[in-house]
């Protein structure tokens, strides 16, 4: 089997590429201080969407095969324009790059968890890990949280390289 060479685009530009055996349609992309990195290719929208929810912040692109011209269409010898612009001139087929470019990031808004609420809210300054505790639980009220389960997500974040506000103990 032949390896495909697939693209993809983040909003700044940078284009980010595997040559794989598989098929991919989407990929995963995070912001990060270098600029943009790829978290992962992925086949179909539904692991696209998964992906994306496991890494907050990221967005889900899709992607394309380089050097695709016009997918599968065959290249024409025609020499006449088939289509005009309002000026009378001939209308410019929109390149690859530029489709891209353009193409919306798509897909449902991921359910909201407990989890995805704690890394969100460790990342306010001014909350406390038992605030935290008190609007999961209001938000969440079947929720088992508590504040060494919420000090635990900041030190598996923190391992991972997000930059978590540290807080201190109150004197209580």
């Amino acid at each position: 089997m032949t390896k495909t060479t697939y693209v993809a685009t983040a909003p700044d530009g940078s284009r980010h590429t595997r040559k794989t055996d598989r098929t991919y349609t989407h990929a995963v992309l995070v912001e990060g201080k270098e600029g943009w990195g790829v978290v992962g290719f992925c086949g179909r929208p539904d692991l696209a969407e998964k992906k994306r929810g496991e890494h907050p912040g990221s967005i889900v692109v899709e992607c394309g095969v380089l050097g695709d011209r016009a997918a599968d269409m065959p290249e024409t010898a025609d020499t006449e324009p088939t289509a005009t612009a309002a000026g009378g001139a001939p209308e410019r087929e929109q390149t690859v790059d530029e489709k891209i470019a353009a193409a919306k990031v798509h897909g449902p808004e991921p359910r909201r968890t407990i989890g995805s609420l704690v890394q969100e809210l460790l990342m306010d300054p001014d909350l406390g890990y038992q605030e935290i505790v008190d609007r999961v639980v209001a938000e969440f009220p079947g929720a088992k949280t508590s504040v060494r389960s919420v000090a635990s997500v900041a030190a598996v974040l923190r391992k991972k390289g997000v930059d978590v506000p540290i807080r201190r103990k109150s004197k209580d």
